[in-house]
């Protein structure tokens, strides 16, 4: 592979424009699968409760899954400038679909934590190195726009996966949504494995020194914020459908349609973030994000997931996270892009993974509750997360709009 530095703006890995379409589309397809896992999950989980007791455990399955993708996401991003982004990508998927099957075929809420933990592990990276690998396939010009299309699939599968996964679990069983990553994965990872070069696009094995990055201010305001937004997303995903199921006796399908406007109103923020970025600046599709996010979060929290709310939310929150992308890639040099990528990513994951377990203890989810009923005043609990989650949001404007350089 030649390693001579690119011009300046011109992509770093440069290929043939068929070759490159099916790459993308094979990164995607692992992209899908690993954002779908966090909303197809939400609506069968109650089931899964149901079926083998445990409901002390429920926020442990989401935490297991955020948790080790957290964990891994800094390691493949180091791995993907050192090692090489076809490997580490790879790994990432093998891992994927190994904790898949695990869930599939797992026969106790302890079991299931362990297969999410294994998935986790995978999913770190297939984020990570779609994102990274958009950076060295297109310019800069190119990449917002491809970052409105990565942010799209998120966004369908987003929207797909709560109905998807209510439908699945009622037509079928909970076990589906498992089974259904496993030959999608395989096809992504033999199209990735065949078409992607191998060695580092940045033209050396050795990058600077990672915490360069620190230095900059724009990586400091991402860095920041990052956790808090993590938080509020995942007080929204992860308990909306304990207060669409467990207090408002609604089923899993119900749960799922809940999230519906979050998630199209996300995907629409995203492609016309994609559009407007160039010509607003990074600061200002920023703060334009965080805000109208902010809206959404108080509206929900003062009338618990009132649909409002999750639409300005859902709007905001596809504004914030393409921004925050292109501009942790943009604000670090080529060598260290995957890292910053990386970075970027981990400390939103670290925000739910923290997030998910201290809000189930402000709702009384109890390590030995066995079921919703047992948990006094649940409602109440849940609110209690709507305003926690707001708060978090914003705390996380704040820094945005005080810290991030025009």
């Amino acid at each position: 592979m030649n390693t001579r530095a690119p011009e300046e703006g011109a992509p770093l890995l440069p290929l043939p424009r068929t070759r490159r379409r099916w790459l993308v589309g094979a990164l995607l397809v692992g992209t899908f699968l690993s954002s779908i896992e966090v909303m197809v999950v939400s609506p069968a989980m109650p089931n899964v409760v149901r079926e083998f007791g445990g409901a002390g455990l429920y926020p442990w399955v989401f935490a297991a899954y955020i948790g080790c993708q957290t964990l891994t996401v800094p390691i493949y991003g180091k791995l993907a400038d050192a090692w090489g982004r076809r490997p580490t990508y790879l790994l990432g998927v093998a891992l994927f679909v190994a904790g898949s099957l695990a869930c599939a075929m797992c026969t106790s809420m302890t079991q299931m934590v362990a297969g999410r933990a294994l998935q986790g592990l995978g999913a770190g990276a297939l984020v990570t190195l779609t994102i990274t690998i958009f950076g060295d396939l297109y310019n800069v010009g190119d990449r917002t726009k491809m970052q409105g299309v990565f942010s799209l699939i998120w966004g369908v599968s987003s929207l797909l996966g709560p109905a998807a996964g209510g439908w699945i679990t009622m037509a079928w069983s909970w076990r589906g949504i498992f089974w259904i990553n496993v030959v999608p994965g395989l096809i992504a990872a033999i199209v990735v494995g065949s078409l992607l070069p191998g060695g580092s696009p940045g033209g050396t094995r050795t990058p600077p020194p990672a915490w360069d990055l620190l230095a900059n201010r724009t990586q400091q305001v991402l860095l920041a914020a990052g956790p808090l937004i993590g938080a509020s997303i995942i007080g929204l995903v992860g308990y909306l459908p304990v207060h669409i199921q467990a207090v408002k006796g609604g089923t899993a399908l119900d749960a799922g349609i809940a999230l519906i406007p979050m998630s199209v109103m996300w995907t629409v923020g995203a492609v016309i973030c994609g559009r407007v970025i160039e010509p607003m600046g990074f600061a200002r599709t920023a703060r334009l994000g965080v805000a109208l996010s902010l809206v959404g979060a108080t509206i929900a929290a003062m009338w618990t997931a009132h649909p409002v709310g999750l639409i300005f939310f859902g709007m905001g929150m596809g504004f914030t996270i393409s921004t925050f992308n292109v501009a942790a890639q943009e604000a670090a040099p080529p060598a260290l892009r995957g890292t910053a990528t990386s970075w970027g990513l981990f400390t939103r994951s670290m925000g739910s993974t923290i997030a998910v377990p201290l809000f189930g203890l402000l709702a009384g989810f109890a390590i030995d509750v066995v079921d919703f009923s047992e948990i006094a005043n649940l409602e109440l609990g849940v609110a209690h997360i709507f305003d926690a989650m707001a708060a978090c949001m914003a705390l996380a404007t704040a820094i945005v709009w005080l810290g991030f350089p025009r």
